[in-house]
């Protein structure tokens, strides 16, 4: 149990610094240099909607409990194929293991992981996609970035802040986790 929060705390630590790349890579158009120091920590706070969200269910609502190890799970139907994923606001992007993402009808193949990204494990390399729709419950929000890893190196997928920034809100209260579509 104490090893799966510690792989979350490094596939966390691999979003931001992932996030950080391609941030760098869309701006300048150059390859960054690899960060060393990436926030791993994972607190659930309010987010804010973003001016651009394309949820639709907009007012829909969706409880998700807290789990024995004090997390939040929830299926999220990618591309109409449930996938489990651990609710994650300290990682910038959604973040899905490849069988997952195969599953969903996202094919990478190994010359598209040139995203140098560094874990708990050492350095590895991700994918960037973009997925054409996550569901959850009611809400469904189209056109998500995401960082598709190898199996090894992603024990859990991560629904992200490139999902939930996109809502109108999430927070948690009494060990219950409240997104608003």
């Amino acid at each position: 149990m104490r090893s799966d929060v510690i792989i979350a705390g490094a596939i966390v630590a691999v979003a931001v610094v992932g996030v950080r790349f391609i941030d760098a890579k869309e701006t300048t158009g150059g390859q960054p240099p690899i960060q060393q120091n990436a926030h791993t920590s994972t607190p659930v706070a309010a987010v804010a909607a973003s001016s651009y969200s394309a949820a639709t269910g907009w007012g829909s609502e969706v409880r998700i409990s807290a789990s024995r190890d004090h997390q939040f799970y929830v299926e999220v139907d990618v591309n109409r194929r449930a996938a489990q994923f651990l609710v994650d606001t300290g990682a910038s992007y959604v973040a899905m293991r490849d069988t997952d993402a195969r599953n969903a009808g996202v094919y990478t193949t190994w010359a598209d992981y040139t995203y140098p990204v560094r874990t708990a494990n050492g350095e590895t390399k991700a994918a960037f996609v973009t997925l054409d729709e996550l569901e959850v419950g009611d809400i469904k929000v189209t056109n998500v970035k995401a960082f598709v890893l190898p199996d090894d190196q992603l024990s859990v997928n991560l629904l992200g802040m490139s999902f939930l920034s996109r809502l109108e809100s999430v927070e948690a209260r009494s060990g219950e986790l409240l997104l608003r579509g």
